[in-house]
């Protein structure tokens, strides 16, 4: 009875230790969202988007009142990951030629690698190898929708991009709690989500899962990336953290950047399900590593997205046409 009593006792310090970490990393990060906002711009082209009245003139007024965002736009619709044989001169045309949904998906991304981009090193933590990895899910996500006939791809390869912003969180505002999260992840080989568990009594998917709400991103992207690592624990719209699911596991299967060590995390059946593959789940990653030399292919063309977190200066001055209403 005595060491029963003991156990239990530990069991309730050890629950109220990560209930008062859950709080105290909730609290502060709900404080210093004031800090990475997003432009507004971006913010009021996700809601003029999903307005089903606006025109493809609106959405280009709108983004040619930001300089910087046409020509990274422009930029990247002129570039080999799009892969158009013409030249896009004016985000009117951008946004025909793209689609409404790809050019929000452009805009929010570009956004998020502006601010949180660089190349910074410490011990803890490489940014550059961290978005490459991003950037790669994000292609991988945008190339498993085509195969799974998932609707947006756009969408899908934003929510690649942003899935793991938590991280991001942790390491530039709790860089101790972080240090010891990735010395575990080094030392032990667990996967970082395991280290987060161990160190915080969360991860980084709950703390992205509260920034893109305060974001006020659209509901799906905030449930991939909360739900990225557990699309099960989702009772309907699972298809896109299933995807960002699948798009990780490729990722790290062909060595793209760096999402927190090399350890996998636990695959979810449910992200297998939810495409129609009930086939055992070892036969089920294979099918999609199968895509990892076409992702390889993919990423080759990605260089204007990486070339944004370096932050390389823009390939000459964007001349805004009247088409954008200003002339």
């Amino acid at each position: 009875m005595g060491e029963q009593a003991a156990g239990a006792g530990h069991e309730y310090e050890r629950f109220v230790v990560n209930e008062r970490n859950h709080q105290r990393i909730k609290k502060i990060t709900q404080s210093i969202i004031g800090l990475p906002t997003l432009p507004t711009v971006i913010t009021q082209m996700i809601g003029l988007i999903d307005n089903p009245n606006t025109s493809a003139r609106d959405v280009a007024r709108l983004i040619a009142t930001d300089q910087a965002l046409t020509a990274k736009i422009l930029k990247l619709a002129n570039s080999a990951f799009y892969g158009f044989p013409r030249k896009i001169s004016t985000v009117n045309h951008a946004v025909v030629v793209l689609g409404f949904e790809t050019v929000k998906s452009l805009g929010l991304s570009v956004s998020v690698l502006e601010r949180f981009g660089g190349s910074g090193k410490d011990a803890a933590f490489d940014r550059q190898q961290f978005w490459e990895h991003s950037i790669a899910c994000g292609v991988g996500a945008s190339l498993l929708a085509g195969k799974t006939r998932y609707r947006v791809r756009g969408e899908a390869f934003a929510a690649g991009i942003l899935h793991d912003i938590g991280k991001l969180i942790l390491s530039q505002y709790f860089p101790d709690e972080f240090f010891r999260i990735m010395t575990i992840v080094r030392e032990d080989g667990v996967y970082i989500g395991e280290a987060e568990q161990q160190v915080l009594g969360l991860t980084h998917a709950e703390i992205g899962n509260w920034l893109a709400e305060k974001w006020n991103l659209p509901r799906q992207l905030v449930e991939a990336i909360g739900y990225h690592h557990a699309p099960g624990r989702l009772e309907r719209g699972a298809e896109l953290p299933a995807l960002i699911h699948l798009a990780d596991f490729l990722c790290r299967r062909q060595s793209i950047g760096d999402g927190g060590g090399r350890a996998m995390p636990k695959l979810d059946p449910a992200a297998l399900r939810a495409f129609g593959m009930h086939e055992e789940p070892r036969a089920a990653l294979r099918r999609i590593f199968r895509y990892g030399d076409q992702l390889q292919q993919e990423m080759e063309k990605a260089d204007a997205f990486t070339s944004i977190v370096r932050g390389d200066p823009e390939d000459g001055a964007v001349k805004i046409g009247k088409e954008e209403g200003t002339a």
